[in-house]
């Protein structure tokens, strides 16, 4: 263990997380944690070589996107899935609600 430290300060590995440096943030979001809390985000912001803000963010960025991509896909089982293909590969039906709904004018334009 010592060879590993004495390596290490012969040669020590520069941090620099370059996402959160030299970013103008115009954002403010405020929050209340509890002492216990607050001294867990402070010691994994310190092992992380961060300041408490930016391990937060970054922590929070990342579950955020962890969320928005299990929302992203639908999980089928092989019945639900094969049920699905089924209805996507027959033609629709058009019933005559449907096909005066398409006839009439419509009240607003489409901005394309």
């Amino acid at each position: 263990m010592t060879a590993l430290l004495v390596g290490w300060l012969d040669n020590p590995i520069l941090y620099c997380h370059c996402e959160h440096m030299g970013t103008t943030k115009e954002e403010r979001l405020q929050i209340r944690v509890g002492p216990a809390d607050k001294a867990l985000l402070e010691r994994a912001a310190a092992a992380s070589h961060l300041n408490v803000s930016a391990f937060v963010v970054q922590a929070a960025a990342a579950r955020a996107e962890e969320i928005l991509v299990e929302r992203s896909s639908i999980r089928l089982s092989s019945q639900a899935a094969v049920a699905f293909s089924e209805a996507l590969e027959r033609p629709a039906e058009v019933n005559d609600r449907l096909a005066h709904a398409l006839r009439r004018k419509r009240k607003f334009n489409w901005l394309d």
